[in-house]
């Protein structure tokens, strides 16, 4: 009796520990190569990119506006009497600040458009991070970059391996 009740103990240990001997899987993705090197980001990106090139067009013509109206200031401010001279500087000042706020409202506009852009993409990764979890049996996934995680095993990187999936999710998507 004595020996069932040890062997029934040593076997339950032996059952127990054979669970915890179970490896977690783990995988690490860099979500931003993800969304750079996929064909849903490469599109947003080109997007983002054609509305960048507008913005930095008209900041580029406000600001040689800016550079000549300064520059024939200069050279005429000897000529010029105090009034008038006092006038063009407040013009050139009033020129300065409407270029700086342009450049401000291109900075958020563009901020907007990246983040009206990615967010359907992200929607995207996290549902298909989900599922690839799930299928794939992963008890952690992490984000490369983020805070705290300073190395991780090319072993463990499922960069590539979720830029195939969500490439034949888009594809399908897009149909």
């Amino acid at each position: 009796m004595k020996r069932l009740a040890i062997l029934i103990v040593f076997g339950i240990l032996l059952l127990s520990t054979n669970s915890w001997a179970t490896e977690a899987k783990i995988g690490v993705v860099d979500i931003q190569t993800v969304v750079r090197n996929s064909q849903a980001g490469q599109e947003a990106l080109k997007k983002l990119q054609a509305k960048f090139e507008t913005l930095k067009a008209k900041l580029q013509k406000k600001e040689s506006e800016l550079r000549k109206f300064k520059a024939e200031l200069e050279k005429k401010a000897p000529l010029l009497s105090p009034e008038a001279r006092k006038e063009k500087e407040r013009e050139y000042q009033k020129m300065l600040r409407e270029y700086q706020a342009a450049r401000e409202d291109a900075q958020f506009e563009m901020k907007q458009e990246e983040e009206k852009a990615l967010k359907p993409i992200m929607q995207d990764l996290d549902k298909i991070i989900k599922d690839m979890a799930k299928k794939e049996g992963y008890d952690l996934i992490l984000e490369k970059k983020m805070p705290g995680l300073y190395w991780a095993s090319e072993k463990i990187d499922i960069t590539k391996h979720l830029i195939e999936l969500y490439n034949k999710y888009w594809t399908t998507k897009k149909k």
